[in-house]
């Protein structure tokens, strides 16, 4: 749940954002949903981001930089006492960006191939940081001259903190896609709890065109492949007697308890609790 937001807009699309909302829930696309790269820095509370290929954790004091892609918000770890994630963001759209600088957005190649990654929070960012934090708390002040100056600037930060042999090389590598291998995608998410549409999002693909490509690797259907996989991982780790059997359940991707033993059950006709003892 959104508690608060704040936007500050160039010609009508949202530059800088200050959010704060519960960590409420399990699994969100990204909220930048257009073709837009995204720098987001955390100020307070946690999550977790999920690419294609990985899952990284995000905390207070933390940046990080996302090319255009599909990627999830998940797991939010928030501090107890007060259940709340509070986030600065910044947001790069091809046809602006590509007005600040002499850039060629067709480059297809860079030094640096990334997805997403950890930005170091140096002291230049962190200047530049409160400075988007006080024109997001006093709007008022913050005409357009300013907010696309503060653009430019952030890019320029950005280009040197990554060490980009020119702004216009880091500028054209956001709007490049990363490419995925698809199989490595679904290897990378077979215990990961992802419904079919959301692994569908992940690859690309719209839900019937990932089932056909799916049948065409794996000569079955993602659902039997899926489900045989985690049975095979949680009679592996039924033989740890320390492993709880609920533990066992969610590390293999199962989103109940219940489901679990019922899946469980059907494939090796006794119980997990059973076939720890035999």
């Amino acid at each position: 749940m959104i508690l608060d937001q704040k936007i500050l807009k160039y010609q009508g699309k949202r530059v800088f954002e200050k959010l704060v909302m519960t960590g409420d829930f399990k699994r969100a696309p990204k909220y930048f949903a257009e073709d837009e790269a995204c720098f987001l820095f955390i100020k307070e509370g946690s999550f977790q981001f999920r690419t294609p290929t990985n899952l990284l954790s995000y905390s207070k004091n933390e940046a990080m930089l996302a090319k255009c892609g599909n990627y999830f918000l998940e797991d939010i770890s928030v501090n107890e006492a007060e259940n709340k994630l509070t986030a600065i963001g910044a947001f790069f759209y091809p046809e602006m960006v590509k007005t600040f600088f002499d850039t060629d957005l067709s480059i297809k190649h860079f030094s640096k191939s990334f997805d997403v990654l950890k930005v170091n929070v140096e002291p230049l960012m962190r200047s530049f940081i409160d400075s988007i934090d006080f024109l997001l708390d006093n709007a008022s002040v913050a005409d357009e001259n300013i907010i696309i100056n503060k653009l430019k600037e952030l890019l320029l930060i950005l280009s040197k903190s990554e060490n980009a042999n020119s702004i216009n090389e880091f500028v054209a590598s956001l709007f490049v896609p990363y490419e995925y291998e698809f199989n490595e995608t679904v290897q990378k998410n077979i215990f990961s709890g992802l419904s079919l549409s959301e692994l569908a999002m992940l690859c690309n693909c719209s839900l019937a065109t990932f089932k056909r490509k799916f049948k065409a690797h794996y000569n079955e259907s993602p659902t039997q492949y899926f489900t045989y996989k985690k049975l095979e991982k949680a009679a592996q780790l039924l033989q740890i007697k320390s492993n709880s059997i609920a533990d066992i359940a969610y590390d293999c991707g199962f989103d109940t308890i219940s489901n679990f033993n019922k899946a469980f059950k059907k494939s090796f006709n006794v119980s997990p609790s059973e076939f720890r003892l035999s």
